[in-house]
């Protein structure tokens, strides 16, 4: 029997051959050589596992590197059991094998037990809360051998700085009915606490006691003795005194004593300052945060408040201080002589061969903007920065000539750059390759001879090679830039130091206590022997996150062994569960609320439910959902969802009601991603809706009343390059969906509908977004179908369409003004989305669009267009907002515009 062991408490792994004793070390030495050749050559047959728990028997063999029919490599198993040892789940591990004609492998682990639930129980003076998040252990961790033991001391320790020295802590383990899993009692007698009797502070008036938050009779709490420290200091420094000093504080016979010294107060005032706020300036004063005062930290805050003046267009400005000191207290006045306000004017180049208007655009200087004298020398440097970059290696940049005018008050600039002769790269050398050919590499530097000669090139072409390298399994790759300036030509060298081609191993997860292996293992795109290449981790790292399980995940390249590295994922779990409530206010429903009830994974496995109930007063809805994103073991999702619902349709003048219904539906159907940016879906739809209560002129159809059945398929295909499907500021989402009932999926109406949609972000300027939106649908009855039911009809008006119109109002109507919709409709958005800052925001908008009741009636002619203001408040599911949308083709007795309310963008 051949033995590889691994124990973690020795962190340490042997190997054990047997036990020969009184033979020659030449004899043992060839037993030795035999039985490791013997079990390197041996073929697996059997395979034995005991204790194994927390893990699935596939994820350990893979990590052993141990597999029926495959030979048994000693090394190799080695190095498997350092890679389990990485999952923090055992505390040890063997692995034994038995010859015969296949060899029989017995495999042997202790799990650690894992933390399910921590309780606190006795008598305690700290709130429970507290003690947990002093307590080192937490839940879902795992337990090694003296981790209690020294979880209890330290929480100790942490009661006793909270004034309980003499607090009596214990604890016991039980076992819970899942296997490794158990529960920890935490016992604690917190015992008599240390009060504090008296404070007594030195030094100062009593007044500051009103500061802190301890009082006489508190328990002598040395975290929150600390926390009153900086809050008297604090104090002090808002009372403008600049170094509050207070001594080590002692604790004696029951008696707190603070030692305070408030040091010098300085006050500071300000005079002449017309076109500056005091309260600006006064932001700008280096004392308080350096807490001392001196003529040099007088002279950095006349720095400062320059730089306030200058940025404001005030060149001229001039700052003179004047101190008194009398006792502990120091006067400070700066008189302030600010000059005129001055303007960039006229900015022309003398010497240069460049455009002109490249120039001025890269330099912060700019015509008709307040003239700051401290770009100067910035952009001078930019502007020598650029000529280097453009291989004029010689040129100089001279000192910017600055003429005021003083009837424009603006300051005209001259800049001189005197460029020389250009510098080119001459010969490109790549030295170094072992593996890579020269061709390939070439061909990622990008550079050639007769190119302008500039470091920002240099320095792209060095970082280029590196990332082609990495991701070619030279993870090690080295590559160092020679340059040789031969006159105008600059001869380039790139030595290339490979390093050793490394292929991926194996992959060992860790911190997934709830989520199965194997979710994490169908996320991941890295094939074991395949060249390493770290875009992939980054890859692997974003589709991870990408789930939603998971608040940190790391991906980290071990050590090599044989040209392999493995990687280590560490991840950690965030609360699959969510509840999210909602209440609001719209123009249409009035009030109305959500509460939505979810968890994202189910039996471990990334499956997802929720429960979902909306109420307004005039509508009850209950949803319940279910998705499973990898449906028959394969990237297809599967989505499931049963609605309930109570709907009026209202008069928007009136609120007399249109018509009532009832609809009980269910759909089901897959969706399947073909790229990041692509999903199409195709869903079975049931729906039973009961229509009543209907006004005359609404009825188009026999299926306007009564308790109809509509069932059919719908097939949809969506683009979506948003970058943030709440607040999108670049990207597409577009999308064309049909759906067909037939008598054949058991439907009392037979019609097919189509619908697409087409939405552009863009932003023009940081805060500046454009969005633009089309959308359309088309339905035709056929059969007995002549019409179809209101349910299924298009409608336009409203918060998320035409803005100017109240809810579904655009379109037909019929003998009593009843919108009655259409078959067909046509609509048109366009917003300019404006961020103030702190969450708030301006939109203007332009909406346009009709229904028709007919196909054959469409006329993008006869399109309503309306025009609007609307304001923006973020939250974490979408922006709060309000509308006004004005008519812009006003009709008789048509109101001049509406206003909504609602979340959400409109689209």
């Amino acid at each position: 029997m051949n033995i590889i062991r691994g124990d973690v408490k020795r962190k340490r792994v042997s190997v054990e051959k047997g036990l020969v004793v009184f033979f020659p070390v030449l004899v043992i030495w060839c037993f030795l050589f035999c039985a490791v050749s013997n079990v390197s050559a041996s073929v697996v047959g059997k395979i034995e596992i005991y204790g194994l728990q927390a893990i699935g028997k596939d994820e350990l063999l893979y990590l052993l590197d141990v597999a029926p029919e495959e030979p048994v490599d000693p090394d190799r198993v080695r190095e498997g059991i350092k890679r389990v040892f990485l999952k923090g789940i055992f505390d040890d591990i063997s692995v034994e094998t038995v010859d015969g004609d296949k060899t029989t492998v017995i495999i042997h682990v202790k799990e650690r037990d894992f933390i399910k639930k921590i309780y606190v129980e006795g008598d305690y003076g700290l709130p429970k809360k507290t003690i947990l998040s002093l307590f080192p252990l937490k839940e879902d961790q795992y337990l090694s051998c003296d981790m209690l033991e020294r979880a209890l001391k330290k929480l100790k320790q942490e009661i006793a700085v909270r004034g309980f020295p003499d607090a009596r802590i214990s604890a016991d383990v039980k076992k819970l009915k899942e296997p490794h899993r158990i529960a920890v009692h935490v016992k604690i007698n917190t015992g008599i606490p240390e009060r504090i009797e008296r404070i007594m502070i030195s030094g100062t008036t009593d007044d500051v006691k009103a500061v802190m938050k301890l009082s006489e009779g508190d328990v002598f709490d040395r975290i929150k003795v600390q926390k009153d420290i900086e809050r008297i200091k604090q104090y002090y420094k808002d009372e403008k005194h600049f170094k509050p000093d207070i001594k080590p504080y002692t604790y004696k016979d029951r008696v707190l004593n603070l030692s305070v010294h408030p040091g010098k107060r300085l006050f500071i005032s300000l005079d002449g300052n017309d076109s500056v706020s005091t309260k600006v300036v006064l932001k700008e004063m280096p004392f308080f945060e350096a807490e001392d005062f001196n003529d040099d930290i007088v002279e950095e805050a006349i720095q400062r408040m320059l730089s306030v003046y200058h940025a404001k267009g005030f060149p001229f400005a001039q700052i003179a201080p004047v101190v008194t000191e009398k006792d502990d207290l120091i006067n400070l006045t700066f008189f302030i002589f600010e000059g005129k306000k001055v303007t960039a004017g006229k900015i022309s180049f003398v010497g240069v061969r460049i455009d002109e208007a490249k120039l001025k655009n890269i330099i912060s200087l700019k015509e008709g903007n307040v003239y700051n004298p401290d770009f100067i020398d910035a952009d001078r440097q930019t502007l020598q920065d650029f000529s280097y970059a453009l291989g004029y290696l010689l040129s100089t940049v001279d000192e910017f000539q600055t003429t005021y005018d003083e009837s424009s008050q603006a300051m005209n600039i001259v800049i001189t750059i005197q460029l020389g002769l250009k510098t080119e790269i001459g010969n490109i050398t790549i030295a170094g390759m072992k593996i890579v050919a020269e061709d390939e590499v070439r061909k990622v530097v990008q550079l050639k001879p007769g190119d302008p000669y500039n470091e920002v090139d240099i320095s792209d072409a060095r970082y280029r090679v590196i990332e082609f390298y990495t991701t070619k399994g030279f993870p090690s790759v080295a590559v160092s830039v020679r340059r040789e300036i031969d006159g105008l030509k600059a001869h380039i060298t790139f030595t290339i130091h490979e390093g050793p081609f490394t292929v991926f191993g194996k992959t060992v997860v860790t911190g997934n206590n709830r989520t199965k292996y194997a979710v994490i293992k169908r996320e991941l795109l890295k094939g074991e022997n395949a060249p390493f290449d770290y875009s992939i981790l980054r890859k692997e790292r974003q589709k991870l996150y990408k789930l939603g399980l998971f608040t940190d995940v790391n991906a980290e390249r071990l050590e090599d062994y044989d040209q392999r590295n493995d990687v280590l994922i560490s991840l950690h779990e965030g609360n699959a569960g969510a509840v999210e409530f909602g209440l609001g206010y719209s123009d249409y429903e009035l009030y109305r609320g959500f509460l939505d009830v979810s968890y994202r994974n189910l039996w471990g496995m990334h499956r997802q439910a929720s429960a979902r109930v909306e109420l307004s007063s005039i509508e009850q809805r209950f949803i319940l959902q279910y998705y499973e994103p990898w449906f028959l073991n394969s990237s297809t999702a599967l989505r499931a969802l049963l609605l309930t619902e109570y709907r009026e349709e209202l008069n928007v003048d009136t609120r007399e009601t249109r018509y009532k219904l009832t609809r009980n539906a269910v759909s089901a159907g897959i969706e399947k991603k073909f790229s990041n940016v692509i999903k199409s879906e195709l869903y079975y739809e049931f729906s039973l809706v009961n229509t009543y209560d209907v006004e005359p002129d609404v009825v188009l159809s026999k299926e306007d009343t009564g308790t109809l059945v509509i069932s059919g398929l719908r097939l949809g295909l969506i683009y979506d390059t948003r970058d943030n499907p709440f607040y999108p500021t670049k990207g597409i989402l577009s999308g064309i969906s049909t759906k067909l009932t037939s008598p054949l999926f058991l439907s009392e109406s037979d019609f097919i509908k189509l619908t697409f949609y087409g939405n552009i972000y863009h932003e023009l300027i940081p805060g500046l977004v454009l969005a633009a939106s089309l959308r359309g649908g088309l339905a035709k009855g056929y059969g007995d179908t002549v019409e179809l039911p209101i349910v299924e009809r298009f409608f336009l008006g409203g918060r998320t369409t035409v803005r100017g119109y109240e809810q579904d109002t655009l379109g037909p109507k019929g003998s009593d003004g009843n919108p009655t919709g259409g078959n067909a409709f046509l609509m048109e958005n366009l917003e300019i989305r404006i961020s103030l800052g702190k969450g708030i925001g301006l939109v203007t908008f332009f909406d346009g669009g009709n229904v028709w009741v007919e196909m054959k009636d469409m006329d993008p002619l006869d399109s309503k267009f309306t025009a609007g203001l609307g304001l923006r408040y973020d939250t974490p599911v979408g922006p709060l907002r309000v509308d006004y949308g004005y008519k812009l083709q006003r009709e008789k007795d048509e109101s001049r515009g509406e206003l909504h309310f609602s979340i959400g963008h409109a689209f």
